[in-house]
Order: structure tokens, then C-alpha cells, then sequence
């Protein structure tokens, strides 16, 4: 009984040590034809509500009610009386091609963004909704609109500045 024992931890520290060896092909080693074309940008700390506070996101949405209804480490939503909404997202280690290929299957206008290096997309429903995702790491953060039916501007201008504002004050 001992002696298997004993061949069962030998034969499982020996699965070990092969599986973590440095062997090259083994799958601790990336096909470099998958990561070539992938543009990575520097992952930054982005703070509770994308670092942004009730009067930040009243004063670049052009609504003055916006006030936060839930927030945590990764979300946060704010909402008006007038049923207009305004959400920011940190996706941390999901890639952002799948968010917006998500927006453009259910029929939404994507256009390619920039800020400050970290490329992303705005994806449009209507004039009243919009939706923008900005690469960070391995990851991403979205801030999504919805006017539900006055927009004092753009709806995808606002969704760009909100996550310039939230990339600008990420370390």
C-alpha cells in the first residue's frame, strides 16, 4: 500500500515538472502569429465610476438630474427623472473586437475611436443612444448613453469625452 502511494507522488511530481518545463512549443509559449497583429495598450488603474463624480458626468452628458443610482469596482450607473441614463463598465480581461462586433450584430454604427493611444469604437443605436469601448490591457472601459428622447449633444461626442475623462485620470 505504501509503495503506491509512493509511485503516485513520484508519477505526479513528475506530471508537474514536465508541464512547467521550458520546452519550446509548449502552450506556456504564445504562437507569435496570434499576438502579432493584436495592438496592446498599457493597462492603467481606472477608479470606482471610471473616476468620475455626479457633477463630471452631469456636465458632460448636458444633464443636470444625472445622479448615481449604483456603483461598485467595476460599474456604475447614473440616472435622471427624464428616464435618461448614463453607464460606465470596466471589462477587465475581455476583449473589446467581441464588444463591438456585439454592437454591430444587433445593428449599431460603429466608428473607430483614439484617445490618448488607446484605440476603441462608438457604437451608435440612434442619435438618443450611443456606447464607447476604449481598449486598456488586456481589457477594456465602455460608457454607454441613452437620451431616451432630447439629446442637449451628440450622444457619441458624449460617450467619447466620458472615456477621454476616464482614460485622462486613470494611472
Amino acid at each position: 500500500m505504501r509503495t503506491r502511494a509512493v509511485t503516485a507522488l513520484i508519477a505526479a511530481v513528475g506530471c508537474v515538472l514536465v508541464g512547467c518545463s521550458d520546452t519550446p512549443g509548449t502552450e506556456a509559449d504564445p504562437d507569435p502569429s496570434e499576438t502579432a497583429d493584436q495592438p496592446v495598450t498599457e493597462e492603467l488603474f481606472v477608479g470606482e465610476c471610471g473616476s468620475m463624480d455626479n457633477t463630471e458626468v452631469q456636465t458632460l452628458t448636458a444633464v443636470p438630474d444625472l445622479t448615481v443610482v449604483s456603483e461598485n469596482a467595476v460599474r456604475c450607473r447614473w440616472e435622471s427623472a427624464s428616464g435618461a441614463y448614463a453607464m460606465f463598465t470596466w471589462y477587465r480581461g475581455s476583449p473589446i473586437d467581441r464588444e463591438s462586433s456585439v454592437a454591430e450584430a444587433v445593428g449599431r454604427t460603429i466608428e473607430r475611436i483614439d484617445v490618448d493611444g488607446h484605440p476603441g469604437f462608438t457604437a451608435a443605436a440612434s442619435g438618443a443612444s450611443c456606447e464607447a469601448g476604449v481598449e486598456n490591457g488586456d481589457g477594456f472601459v465602455h460608457w454607454s448613453v441613452n437620451y431616451v428622447v432630447d439629446c442637449p449633444r451628440d450622444s457619441c461626442d458624449v460617450v467619447e469625452d466620458l472615456a477621454r475623462s476616464t482614460i485622462s485620470k486613470a494611472k
